[in-house]
């Protein structure tokens, strides 16, 4: 019985009043089974190793906001680097801090990385101004906060890194936003790196498809080539994309509902109300128009929201539910599935491992 089993009863309610979805094709790891309200929830089965750990890397975007939780209720998080991208470091650490810290659970170390000073008028040209609007509103967790958290201090990243996965046996490392801190403390820990898991594609693309640069890769690209070039060699790791589809940018366009690969209200909807997921599905329906399918095209941010952390955050949980695609890895299931999936999962968070 695994642990999405062990606490379904909790979810099922809010699950199954959602609309029907077809049916799931996860393997076992995601199998869900609806306990009735008044059976005993049976016990857990075997949890993996305390010192199976995995260090997030993370630029706190929307979509990585909505992935922390996923991770922290499936497997032992041993810290979080907060990386300068869609957030600053100063400015993202206390974000993410806020995000997590929940009476009655352990603490999560929220690390200040490596921060780049990227000026911003060269973000706005190579970007958008989207980013830097996004920046704005992620320093206050999706506008939850009236300002942004005073900053954090500079951290020694290498040092609490290394401290913080001195208990770990092996750690997986999920990459969410750019390389700039990984090619920091990676050397310090390579002897326990098991899986390096990223979002994007590699830098150079796949030849056979369209572009696939990453913003991951392109904001910060001396340190993406030289962890491509002489960091990833040797390790275990993979990229993972998005499944594309032409109607990517026009969500609610005739013909393209329920095709995109991205978040909905309804979805949001089906996390349950307490704890981190709790928070996390107040903080996203207060705001729902910097994230929502339902309402992309109305909402004046332009770009796309799609399952980008997400999607890499489930290819280190359930591998099975991905497959190569020229040189990454994309999703297996339809966008119903995925979504189905992401809150089983992220209702996992409701207790940290």
């Amino acid at each position: 019985m695994t642990r999405l089993a062990a606490v379904a009863f909790a979810t099922a309610a809010s699950l199954f009043s959602a609309p029907v979805l077809s049916a799931p094709v996860f393997s076992a790891a995601v199998f869900f089974a609806a306990v009735p309200a008044d059976a005993q929830a049976p016990a857990p089965g075997p949890e993996p190793p305390v010192d199976s750990c995995v260090l997030i890397d993370t630029d706190f975007d929307i979509d990585d906001m909505m992935t922390i939780p996923t991770v922290i209720g499936a497997r032992h998080v041993a810290a979080v680097v907060a990386t300068e991208g869609y957030t600053v470091p100063a400015l993202g650490a206390p974000a993410v801090e806020h995000l997590i810290d929940h009476p009655g659970q352990r603490d999560v170390p929220v690390i200040v990385g490596a921060a780049t000073e990227r000026p911003e008028a060269d973000i706005a040209a190579t970007f958008g101004d989207y980013v830097l609007d996004y920046r704005a509103l992620m320093s206050r967790v999706n506008n939850a906060l009236p300002v942004a958290l005073p900053p954090a201090a500079p951290d020694d990243e290498v040092r609490r890194v290394s401290d913080s996965v001195a208990g770990c046996a092996q750690v997986d490392v999920l990459i969410l936003g750019p390389f700039s801190s990984f090619a920091r403390y990676s050397p310090a820990i390579r002897s326990k790196i098991g899986r390096v898991v990223i979002t994007g594609r590699p830098p150079a693309g796949d030849a056979e498809l369209e572009a696939g640069e990453s913003f991951n890769c392109v904001y910060d690209r001396h340190s993406c080539e030289q962890v491509f070039d002489r960091q990833l060699p040797g390790l275990d790791h993979v990229f993972v994309d998005v499944p594309r589809t032409d109607c990517d940018t026009t969500p609610n366009k005739p013909g393209c509902e329920g095709r995109v690969y991205g978040p909905t209200l309804a979805m949001a909807r089906q996390l349950a109300p307490t704890g981190l997921p709790g928070y996390l599905r107040q903080i996203l329906l207060d705001d729902s128009a910097t994230w929502a399918l339902d309402t992309w095209e109305q909402s004046g941010y332009g770009g796309r929201t799609m399952f980008w952390d997400q999607s890499t955050a489930l290819a280190l949980l359930d591998p099975a539910l991905f497959q190569p695609v020229g040189a990454h890895l994309e999703t297996v299931l339809s966008p119903q599935e995925f979504q189905r999936a992401w809150v089983e999962y992220t209702n996992l968070s409701v207790s940290y491992r």
